[in-house]
């Protein structure tokens, strides 16, 4: 068991930074083809890597009405909304910033919680919260010289928008969760179902020749694969199964890593810089969700309480 638990945290810690890597190259991917086509191919790659296995452990689920309602919710927040603003927000902004935003995932994830779910405010919470919001704040109202203020600001706030629909959906996915569909499931079909969406918008918005506009180079085809098939449908099968050995609390510490590895990627492969007020948002957001989430023994999240799981979009 000792050896399981030194395996996995192995595991997380390449699932933590391959999603950290996934926005260097989403940003990377987006400097030739549009945000819109990014996500429409990205995201059903991603979708078909994932519904083999499910298939092989499950066979074909068939989900009822009502978990079909919200399967396609989850569609539509965590990857329609999350993804079309990511590949249209890390356009604008820098990739250092927008990590930093996807940083603050977990304290959103919280306050929304005990706003719409009923979990209790802390003030421990209440503390990681302020801190994690105002090392956010103090990025987003400098542009550290990378972009035009009002550039990244649109950037940032898109971002922020991103994000905020990941989180809904994560909520969303608790919900789906308690109706017993096992989590492999409604990872596959709800990212099946964005990416459908994704592209329906894509045929909507360029019309037929929509993939005519995807100029991937060689090198392009080799980053989507990567971000598609290791860090969305890997790292979920990773990430998730961190939860299940570990629980839901313990592995979540893991996402703190995750905004330093993008500043790493943003600085080796698309040349930014990292300023000092980068290095003081990085610090408070992590304060932050080190504060927010770290929980006394006796406030632990009971082990029977359905985790709150990744749709593994990043």
């Amino acid at each position: 068991m000792e050896s399981a638990k030194k395996f996995i945290y192995v595991v997380l810690a390449f699932v933590v930074v391959s999603w950290g890597l996934n926005i260097v190259m989403v940003k990377f991917l987006t400097e030739t083809t549009p945000p819109f086509l990014v996500a429409a191919v990205r995201m059903p790659l991603a979708g078909l890597a994932l519904l083999p296995f499910a298939v092989r452990k499950y066979g074909w689920y068939k989900p009822n009405p009502k978990q079909w309602i919200l399967l396609t919710l989850v569609g539509i927040t965590s990857i329609f909304i999350h993804q079309l603003f990511l590949a249209s927000g890390v356009e604008m902004t820098t990739a250092t910033n927008a990590s930093l935003i996807l940083g603050l995932n977990p304290l959103t994830t919280a306050l929304l919680a005990s706003l719409f779910v009923g979990e209790k405010m802390t003030l421990r919470l209440s503390l990681g919260i302020a801190a994690g919001f105002t090392g956010v704040v103090i990025v987003v109202l400098s542009s550290g010289g990378e972009t035009p203020v009002a550039l990244s600001g649109w950037g940032d706030l898109i971002m922020f928008i991103s994000m905020l629909g990941y989180v809904v959906g994560g909520l969303l996915i608790k919900t789906v969760s308690s109706t017993n569909i096992p989590t492999l499931v409604i990872t596959a079909y709800s990212t099946l179902i964005g990416g459908l969406m994704l592209n329906v918008g894509a045929f909507m918005k360029y019309g037929a020749s929509a993939y005519g506009q995807v100029h991937f180079s060689g090198i392009g085809w080799v980053v989507m694969l990567l971000s598609a098939w290791v860090a969305s449908s890997l790292g979920t099968l990773g990430w998730n199964h961190g939860i299940k050995l570990l629980g839901a609390n313990k592995t979540a510490m893991f996402i703190n890593g995750m905004p330093f590895a993008s500043i790493v990627g943003a600085v080796i492969f698309l040349n930014e810089r990292i300023h000092w007020i980068h290095v003081l948002a990085f610090a408070l957001t992590t304060l932050g969700i080190v504060i927010g989430t770290l929980q006394s023994r006796g406030n632990a999240r009971s082990k029977t309480e359905p985790p709150l799981v990744t749709t593994g979009s990043r």
